[in-house]
């Protein structure tokens, strides 16, 4: 059954469909629309609800659109799903229609028409007739990109590209070259377009066979121009020449620099256009070979007659932009504007299938990225001669840097950068105008950050988590954050709010859902942990594990767990026997090595790990599983300024040994929080260590045995007994202590692989391991 309901947005007729749009549907639109509202000649279409549509309801909607279009109006299509919108793209009809994603975009579009109708101009030059529509106001600016200025040198340089995506470029214009570093694109440099969601080249490489591009996601495309010109901000008003005879391309910028001179109380030094024109006879040129690129030197093509072509370039006074003195670094060698001429243009030359009723920018921009529409990518000369054409012209307020546009990335002292992670950068903080990078250290498969985020116009955002790593890293994380954290954490919302790739590394963005506004702070658990007593950090530690993370640990299963396989720290440290022998001088083959301060020789836990790990591998034991983080340190658990919990990094989280995250937080409250910066206190916490394996089993406490004067020994004392705790009570009546043992010892031998850590703290991890060891051998004979 199809179904129609109508209600007015904003003063526009919405038609909401709900069923299949065939024959009978078709029919049912038509009686319903046939005398509806017909004052109003823009109309929105809600197509959320429709899971078919045949050629009949394709026929209706063509009809109703004509009719809107005659009346100068439109008819707004959005929410459309893919099958349909498959449908309408195969017959070729999705050109007649404008298509948005939803609601929101489509009244903002009629938005944008009925203000271009309410400021209506026509004017005449030599015998004809043009159209103007919108208002004569400067609403947008001028990017230059000029690699030159960029790198301070005083002539072109195509070994000093700009790195950035389609998206940032927009609707722009030079010389530029596909790629996915500046090498690759240095091979293909040439005249470049490019339209956000298409852009095309025509490399300088002796051929000039041009290369396009056809994307929906033009921030995850590459582009590097050398020198090129953009627009932010939209088109101020659209010209309409019809005639049957022809004019020049410059003299019909010509015409309408003198039309604005005449209405605008300011003159323009520069406007920018976007041109489509029924072209008849086309002059155009390509940069030929590579050697030309830096004059540049430009060869003619062979003339030729009745094409249509997207024309994008600016039209400047060039004495009036040199005499500006916060220009004259940007025009430094910029050969897309200079003394000798007036006019900068490239131009995608179009197939003649290409519909020049379109009276919409967008709308023209979604035909001409329609890849079989595309054919060459010229620059076009001022005698090219066109007769009807529609120009949508950029009236700047300013003409400015590129950079000014582009997200500023900075970093704070201490924090390490590598320029390969721009682009990913420039993707996840897309809509940024600048962020600021403090990294978190003490991850070892990725590199986070804390980012303070500005948007575009200098007001601050919401804080967000940055974190880069492998791509299987970033894919593990996304797929454990879908699988086992959105559905069960009952924290603030941690959302991952944007991920990508580039080369060989992954990045993901992190928001915080809940949380107070762009001036709250957020703090790690770390800075919590140093700062508080147990008496504030225990119910803190009950929220996490208890509440936030009950979902997890609350609902054990009873399973077979491999311990020595699941909790070897080779997974993660692959490269920690070498960083034994670099670190401390200790060979892993090495069974029995000294240790003066507890004077007598140990296990040398290296070589039980190297050769006795191999021999249990097949060992298992019945035990309970959940659902856990994987690397529950405390840099990886957030607080806001209310104390409300945040996890982040969720690339090891999945099912395994239920007690891994308490026994992962134990070692970082005993090394990493404690001091050990000598000998002496070296051998007061091998006591203190002692005295926590003189448990035997999960359930029962620890004693405590320390004589020094370090109260954060104490507070890890309290913290290590709580965790022990919240061990005991998920494994519910399990009391054997070693699977909680093969966890310690698993984060205590990673310790020789942190750089971050002292000499005498990895001595400490050494020298624990071997305890842990030691403990795990008698156990197993009391129970054999």
């Amino acid at each position: 059954m199809f179904e129609i309901k109508i209600q007015l947005l904003e003063d526009i007729p919405c038609l909401i469909l709900k069923g299949r749009l065939d024959g009978l549907g078709a029919d049912l639109f038509e009686q319903k629309t046939e005398k509806l509202h017909p004052d109003r000649f823009h109309w929105i279409v809600d197509f959320q609800n429709v899971g078919y549509m045949s050629s009949a309801g394709m026929r209706a909607l063509l009809r109703k659109e004509k009719e809107l279009r005659n009346k100068g109006g439109k008819l707004i299509l959005f929410g459309m799903a893919q099958d349909v919108a498959k449908v309408l793209h195969l017959t070729g009809l999705s050109k007649h229609f404008t298509i948005t994603s939803n609601q929101e975009d489509a009244i903002a579009h009629i938005s944008r028409l009925k203000k271009a109708d309410e400021h209506k101009d026509e004017f005449t030059e030599q015998g004809c007739t043009y159209l103007c529509s919108g208002e004569l106001k400067t609403n947008c600016s001028i990017d230059i990109w000029n690699n030159a200025k960029k790198s301070y040198t005083p002539k072109f340089d195509k070994n000093s590209l700009i790195q950035t995506n389609l998206k940032e470029l927009g609707l722009s214009f030079g010389i530029g070259g596909f790629g996915n570093s500046s090498k690759q694109a240095q091979e293909g440099l040439g005249l470049f377009v490019s339209l956000t969601n298409a852009a095309g080249v025509s490399p300088a490489d002796g051929y000039c066979r041009p290369d396009f591009l056809f994307t929906n996601t033009p921030l995850e495309v590459q582009m590097y121009p050398a020198q090129a010109l953009s627009f932010s901000g939209g088109s101020s008003v659209m010209i309409k020449r019809e005639s049957r005879g022809t004019i020049t391309f410059g003299q019909l910028l010509e015409t309408f620099s003198k039309y604005f001179e005449s209405k605008m109380e300011k003159t323009q030094p520069a406007f920018g256009f976007v041109c489509v024109a029924d072209v008849e006879t086309l002059h155009s040129s390509k940069i030929e070979r590579k050697r030309d690129l830096s004059v540049p030197e430009y060869g003619a093509c062979k003339t030729e007659a009745n094409k249509k072509a997207l024309i994008i370039g600016i039209y400047y006074d060039y004495k009036t932009l040199s005499e500006n003195d916060a220009l004259k670094p940007l025009l430094n060698n910029l050969h897309l504007i200079s003394a000798s001429s007036k006019l900068f243009a490239n131009a995608f030359l179009l197939d003649d299938g290409l519909s020049m009723e379109v009276q919409d920018l967008g709308d023209l921009v979604s035909q001409v990225t329609k890849m079989e529409f595309v054919q060459d990518v010229v620059h076009v000369e001022p005698e090219t001669e066109i007769s009807n054409a529609k120009s949508w012209i950029f009236l700047p307020s300013v003409l400015r840097s590129a950079e000014e546009k582009r997200l500023i990335i900075e970093t704070a002292e201490g924090t390490s950068y590598n320029s390969e992670w721009n682009t990913i950068i420039r993707r996840i903080y897309a809509d940024c105008g600048k962020i600021i990078l403090s990294q978190l250290h003490g991850g070892f498969t990725s590199t986070t950050f804390r980012v303070t985020g500005y948007d575009k116009e200098g007001r601050r955002i919401l804080p967000t988590v940055l974190k880069i790593g492998s791509i299987k890293n970033n894919d593990n994380e996304v797929n454990a954050y879908h699988k086992y954290v959105k559905k069960f954490i009952l924290n603030n919302s941690t959302t991952i709010m944007g991920t990508t790739t580039h080369k060989n590394w992954g990045g993901l963005r992190y928001n915080f859902l809940g949380i107070n506004g762009s001036n709250s702070t957020l703090v790690w658990l770390t800075d919590y942990y140093k700062k508080y007593p147990p008496e504030k950090l225990i119910p803190l530690f009950d929220r996490i594990f208890t509440d936030t993370l009950k979902p997890w640990y609350g609902q054990p299963q009873l399973e077979h767990i491999y311990p020595y396989i699941e909790h070897s720290p080779l997974t993660l440290f692959p490269n920690i026997f070498e960083c034994l022998e670099q670190e401390l001088g200790i060979s892993a083959d090495t069974e029995i090595i000294q240790c003066d301060e507890l004077g007598r020789k140990i296990i040398n836990p290296f070589y039980f790990l190297k050769h006795e790990y191999p021999l249990r591998k097949g060992r298992s034991k019945p035990w309970y599983k959940a659902v856990t983080h994987g690397d529950l340190n405390m840099q990886n658990i957030l607080l806001d300024e209310k104390e409300n919990i945040y996890i982040i990094d969720f690339s090891e989280t999945k099912p395994r040994n239920i007690i891994a995250d308490f026994a992962r937080l134990e070692p970082i409250f005993k090394i990493e929080m404690c001091s050990i910066a000598n000998e002496e206190e070296l051998k007061e916490m091998l006591e203190f260590e002692q005295g926590l394996l003189q448990a035997e089993t999960l359930g029962e406490t620890p004693k405590f045995t320390y004589r020094g004067s370090d109260l954060m020994v104490e507070k890890a004392y309290r913290m290590i007994c709580r965790l022990r705790e919240y061990a005991n009570v998920v494994t519910i009546f399990e009391k054997d202590i070693i699977p909680y043992l093969v966890v310690l010892l698993e984060w205590t031998y990673s310790v020789v692989c942190y750089t971050q850590l002292s000499t005498t703290k990895k001595k400490f991890a050494l020298y624990s391991a071997a305890l842990m060891c030691e403990k795990i051998l008698d156990l197993e004979k009391v129970n054999a």
